[in-house]
């Protein structure tokens, strides 16, 4: 019976300590700034994350600053790192913690969007959902500012 409490408080012990590492363990800052492929207009699955590149013409006039304002709104959410053209957003998740890195940036007409987590392998699909959200506000921006444009509009 000792050994049955021994391993409980053990496997308890270890628990602990690995959700203390996710929530104290420093982020991988070089993620903060890279700039990733692929470079062609669309959405981009990939291992543990998503990859967005949308033709700024499809996007309201500063886009990437309407979107760290609408990344910054999330729960959990926080600015990790900034350029003159590019963020990097960490958002946790809700119980443990775990964290994800959000790089977007302007280039060559575009804007980059790339979602992945820190840790593991699979987010099922949490970093394509949330950025979907994000876009999806985005792109009701850029619907809102056509209107605002249009002088038959009954206001």
């Amino acid at each position: 019976m000792n050994y049955l409490v021994a391993a409980v408080v053990g496997v308890l012990f270890l628990a602990v300590l690995g959700v203390g590492w996710v929530r104290l363990a420093p982020l991988p800052v070089e993620r903060f700034s890279a700039r990733p492929g692929p470079y062609s207009p669309g959405t981009h699955k990939m291992p543990g994350g998503v990859k967005y590149v949308i033709p700024l013409k499809l996007l309201p006039d500063g886009a990437l600053d309407h979107l760290t304002w609408i990344a910054l709104e999330t729960p959990r959410s926080r600015l990790a790192h900034q350029e003159d053209d590019l963020i990097a957003i960490v958002t946790r998740t809700r119980r443990i913690g775990f964290p994800d890195i959000t790089v977007a940036w302007v280039a060559d007409g575009n804007l980059h969007v790339h979602a992945h987590l820190v840790y593991g392998k699979n987010d099922l699909g949490q970093n394509a959902a949330r950025t979907d959200r994000w876009l999806d506000r985005l792109a009701l921006l850029a619907t809102e500012t056509e209107d605002d444009d249009d002088p038959l509009r009954v206001r």
